[in-house]
């Protein structure tokens, strides 16, 4: 992969986001595996990322795609996804969004509380209700991306699951507890604990969330062969099983590509200065996540350094304490498993913009999705 990012970073230039169409499919192909002997529809998680150059191949490959709200339902549109292929997300609906996803006929939602019921959803025909259940299950991952305990924001308990259910017009169930998830038990235990109140209620269709994790660092990626037989069986008896994977779909397939700016050295350290900080990557500072960085030379020299950003932060770091090939100054640094919450969640901190992203497709060639943005587009909104 050496040479093509030479090639990128020469005519597109750097930061820059690449993403492999190679092992996008590939990743695409074992999720679908796991899920061929049921009535399954697998929707991609646009928060992973919502270039919708991603989206339109995933739409090519029989995927819908789960959204929160209107800047990811225009991601949609751009890729010609329709509204009959989209789950509407979130605990915070307004009746604004209601009527815009109304208009463009968006098929599923996830109704996340009694309370979202009561304030939208009173004798409602026109979409596919699915209520979100909490089953209060410890995900064991990391607690800002842990979503299926009591103490957390999002679904409902069974006792008032069970009220709405006895009241409400529900199509379906959604769980989802949480990301990054490399167990298979958690997700069986939810399942199982959701299985008894489908049961009860004949519940024919069930979305199932995403959360399957992948390998960053120490951890072993989600077996899907264990998932495989361990919870399709569960799932066999019901008409319709959506999920919503993103990370381990497109996390492998990206990289973040950048240069070195300084080599600084401490009494303490070196410090390697690039040209993206937390505001391209933002997982390392905002988790403490680990990412692989290659640096493209081919020096045998190592040191341990400390990789950041230039921003104004002592918290703006890829990473710590990392021993790596000693780069120079304007030599390429890859970050690696970039693909997942990595554009989507890059920023305009300290006035600097976002990187360009470019696809390589499975020819081989280099197509750029996305411009990068200029210092203009920063304050094109502001009024004096």
């Amino acid at each position: 992969m050496k040479e093509i990012f030479q090639k990128v970073a020469d005519e597109i230039g750097t930061p820059v986001y690449i993403y492999f169409e190679k092992i996008l499919e590939e990743r695409i192909n074992k999720v679908k595996n796991v899920f061929e002997e049921i009535n399954f529809f697998p929707t991609f998680a646009a928060k992973a990322n919502n270039n919708p150059a991603i989206l339109k191949i995933l739409k090519n490959h029989g995927f819908g795609v789960d959204i929160l709200g209107e800047g990811e339902l225009l991601a949609c549109k751009i890729a010609s996804i329709e509204g009959d292929k989209i789950v509407w997300n979130g605990n915070g609906k307004t009746k604004e969004q209601k009527d815009l996803m109304k208009e463009y006929k968006v098929k599923y939602v996830n109704v996340d509380s009694k309370e979202e019921f009561e304030n939208l959803w009173k004798n409602e025909d026109d979409f596919e209700l699915f209520l979100r259940v909490n089953p209060d299950i410890d995900a064991k991952t990391h607690p800002y991306i842990s979503t299926g305990l009591k103490k957390h924001k999002f679904g409902v308990d069974f006792k008032t699951a069970e009220e709405i259910l006895k009241s409400q017009k529900i199509s379906g169930v959604h769980i989802h507890i949480g990301s990054q998830i490399t167990d298979v038990k958690p997700f069986k235990e939810a399942i199982e604990k959701t299985l008894k109140l489908c049961q009860k209620y004949n519940i024919e269709k069930i979305n199932i969330g995403g959360g399957w994790g992948i390998k960053y660092k120490d951890e072993n990626e989600l077996n899907t062969q264990e998932y495989k037989e361990e919870i399709i069986p569960l799932l066999k008896n019901f008409k319709l099983v959506i999920n919503e994977l993103g990370r381990f779909i497109i996390a492998p397939a990206g990289f973040l590509l950048t240069r070195v700016t300084l080599i600084k050295k401490t009494e303490k350290k070196f410090f390697v200065v690039t040209e993206s900080g937390m505001n391209h990557l933002l997982r390392p500072a905002l988790y403490n996540a680990y990412h692989e960085i290659e640096v493209l030379n081919n020096s045998k020299d190592e040191i341990l350094a400390d990789v950041v950003g230039p921003l104004c932060e002592s918290g703006d770091f890829l990473a710590k304490e990392r021993k790596i090939k000693k780069p120079e100054i304007g030599e390429l640094l890859v970050i690696k498993n970039a693909g997942a919450y990595g554009f989507s969640m890059a920023n305009n901190y300290n006035g600097t913009v976002r990187p360009a992203e470019v696809l390589i497709t499975k020819d081989g060639k280099i197509k750029l999705i996305r411009k990068r943005e200029t210092f203009d587009e920063l304050f094109k909104n502001v009024i004096l």
